[in-house]
């Protein structure tokens, strides 16, 4: 059996997540603070991308058997990808890494009130946390390089953040 991540749930999850925005503000008689929502959303929007990609498909009852599903040693993966695969996948695969994580370190340094130590030690909880559950999930891996070129990611993303605020209270001024 394959449990997939469709479209549908993603759609339906920013719908479900916008209706009770509007509902709630709507019974409060308050006014909707578009650019709070409008970071909350890319919030929501970068994790649900991060969940797609690392925990679906769900692959069950099927047997794993022989397959190492956890590894601890630095650039053992990305080595043996660099010399077993092609250039593309090598690139694909770490690039892809970094890319999936910098939305989230853009959207978690403004909710953190543009606090890199916070931004950066809730990045790295947050990948820390999806390389545990990979483990337990069928052909799924748990592996050192993700955990390292993800937070670089966040990293990368708290940094465009960063550049575009100063530059937003530069022109302000």
């Amino acid at each position: 059996m394959i449990i997939e991540f469709s479209n549908l749930i993603f759609f339906g999850l920013i719908f479900c997540y916008l209706a009770t925005i509007i509902l709630f503000n709507y019974m409060n008689d308050s006014q909707i603070n578009y650019k709070k929502e409008f970071i909350n959303l890319g919030l929501l929007l970068s994790v649900l991308l991060i969940i797609s990609q690392t925990i679906f498909p769900l692959r069950l009852g099927y047997k794993f058997e022989e397959f190492e599903i956890y590894n601890l040693i630095p650039l053992k993966v990305s080595i043996m990808m660099f010399t077993q695969y092609s250039f593309g996948y090598f690139l694909y695969q770490v690039l892809g890494n970094i890319a999936l994580f910098v939305p989230l370190g853009f959207f978690i340094f403004i909710k953190t009130n543009k606090n890199i130590k916070k931004s950066l030690i809730i990045i790295f909880s947050i990948t820390l946390g999806v390389e545990i559950i990979q483990g337990f999930i069928p052909y799924r891996f748990c592996e050192i390089d993700d955990l390292w070129l993800n937070t670089l990611g966040g990293y990368i993303g708290l940094t465009i953040s960063s550049i575009i605020n100063k530059g937003y209270v530069k022109a302000s001024n």
